[in-house]
C-alpha cells in the first residue's frame, strides 16, 4: 500500500530537497551571474589596461615631466573634446555602424557657432541652437538614409563628411573665424576656467561620460541599443524599434559632435574649417581599443573612455620625448589596425 500522507511529512529532508530550495537556487543564479559579469568585464579591460598601465610606467621612468599634475591636467584638458566625439560614435559602433562625417559635424558647428557670436547672438542661445542643429541634421541625413531606408553607412557617411566640410570652408572661403576679441564670462570660463582645480571643459566631456554610462547600464533605450547591435533580427521580434534606435544614434552622435565643436571653438578661441580633421579616426581607435566591436552589440563607455586615455598618452609621451609629432599618426593607425585586428579574431573566435 502506498505510504499514508502523514508518512511522507515525517521522512527527513534529503541533500536533493535543500539544493532544490527556490530561495537557494535564486540567490546562487545571482551571485554567480553577478560573478560571471565582474570576471567577464575584468577580461574585457585587461588587455588595454595591462598596456596603459606599462605604458604610464615607461614614461614615468624615462620622462621626468610626465608625472606631474600640469602634465596629467594637460592630458586630459586636451582630449576632452576627442572624448565626447568617441562616446558619440560608441553609440553608433554599439549598433553594428559607423560614422565618418562626425569631424565635418565639428567642424561646421565650431563655425556657425564663432559667426552666430560674431553676429551679437546671445552665448547659451548659440549653444542651444548649434548643438541640437547638429543633432537634428544628423537624424534627418545619417539617420534616415541609413536607420529608415537602409543605405551603407560607409558610403552615406562619407558622403555627409564631404558635405559638411564643404560647407564650412564655403561659410568662412577657408578662413579661420576668430573670436580674439569676443568678450563673455562663460565663453572665457569655458576656454580656461576651473573648478577644483579641474578644466570646465574636462567637467564637460566628464558629465557627457557619466550620462552616456548610464544611459546605456540603467535604461531600456541602453538596452534596446545592445539588442540591435547584437541581433538585428531578434530585437524586431521582440517589439524593438530597430528603425528608430539606429536614426537615434546617428543623432546622439551628431548631436555630440556639435558640442565638441563649440567647446574646441571656445578653447582656440577661433574657428577654423579644417577643425577636428581625422577625430573620427581617432575616436575609431579609442572605441575600437576599449573593446566595442564592430560587429556590434559588445562594449562599454568604460572601455571607450580607457582608450582615449591611452591615446593620449602615447601622443603625450611622443610629445615629451621630442620625437616628431607624425609618429603620433603612424602608432595610433598601427594601433587601430591592431585593435580591428584583434576584434576580427574574438568574432572568429566567438563562431
Amino acid at each position: 500500500m502506498p505510504p499514508a500522507t502523514g508518512a511522507l511529512s515525517m521522512q527527513p529532508e534529503t541533500e536533493t530537497s535543500k539544493l532544490a530550495d527556490p530561495r537557494e537556487v535564486t540567490l546562487g543564479g545571482r551571485v554567480g551571474t553577478r560573478l560571471h559579469a565582474v570576471g567577464h568585464a575584468a577580461m574585457e579591460y585587461l588587455g588595454v589596461g595591462s598596456v596603459l598601465l606599462a605604458l604610464v610606467v615607461y614614461l614615468s621612468i624615462t620622462q621626468t615631466g610626465f608625472l606631474t599634475r600640469f602634465n596629467i591636467q594637460n592630458i586630459f584638458e586636451t582630449n576632452a573634446v576627442l572624448l565626447i566625439v568617441a562616446v558619440g560614435l560608441t553609440f553608433v559602433m554599439l549598433t553594428g555602424g559607423f560614422d565618418l562625417s562626425i569631424g565635418g559635424m565639428l567642424a561646421l558647428s565650431g563655425v556657425v557657432f564663432a559667426q552666430t557670436l560674431q553676429h551679437d547672438w546671445s552665448l547659451w542661445a548659440a549653444i542651444v541652437v548649434v548643438v541640437l542643429g547638429a543633432g537634428l541634421l544628423g537624424l534627418v541625413t545619417n539617420g534616415l538614409l541609413i536607420g529608415w531606408l537602409g543605405l551603407s553607412f560607409l558610403v552615406v557617411t562619407l558622403g555627409m563628411a564631404a558635405i559638411l566640410r564643404a560647407a564650412a570652408l564655403i561659410r568662412t572661403n577657408g578662413e579661420t573665424v576668430a573670436l580674439y576679441d569676443y568678450e563673455n564670462g562663460v565663453f572665457t570660463a569655458l576656454k580656461e576656467g576651473r573648478v577644483w582645480g579641474v578644466s570646465y571643459q574636462v567637467v564637460v566631456a566628464g558629465a557627457v561620460f557619466v550620462l552616456a554610462t548610464l544611459v546605456l547600464r540603467y535604461t531600456g533605450y541602453g538596452r534596446m541599443v545592445y539588442a540591435v547591435g547584437g541581433n538585428r533580427v531578434a530585437a524586431r521580434l521582440a517589439g524593438i524599434n530597430v528603425t528608430g534606435i539606429r536614426m537615434s544614434v546617428y543623432a546622439i552622435a551628431a548631436l555630440l559632435a556639435g558640442l565638441a565643436g563649440v567647446l574646441h571653438t571656445a578653447r582656440l578661441q577661433s574657428a577654423p574649417a579644417t577643425a577636428g580633421d581625422g577625430v573620427e579616426l581617432m575616436a575609431a581607435a579609442a572605441v575600437l581599443i576599449g573593446g566595442t566591436t564592430f560587429m556590434g552589440g559588445r562594449g562599454t563607455m568604460l572601455g571607450t573612455l580607457l582608450g582615449v586615455v591611452f591615446l593620449g598618452v602615447v601622443s603625450n609621451g611622443v610629445t615629451l620625448a621630442e620625437v616628431s609629432p607624425y609618429w603620433t599618426g603612424v602608432i595610433t593607425g598601427g594601433v587601430l589596425i591592431l585593435a580591428v585586428l584583434v576584434d576580427w579574431l574574438r568574432h572568429r573566435r566567438a563562431m
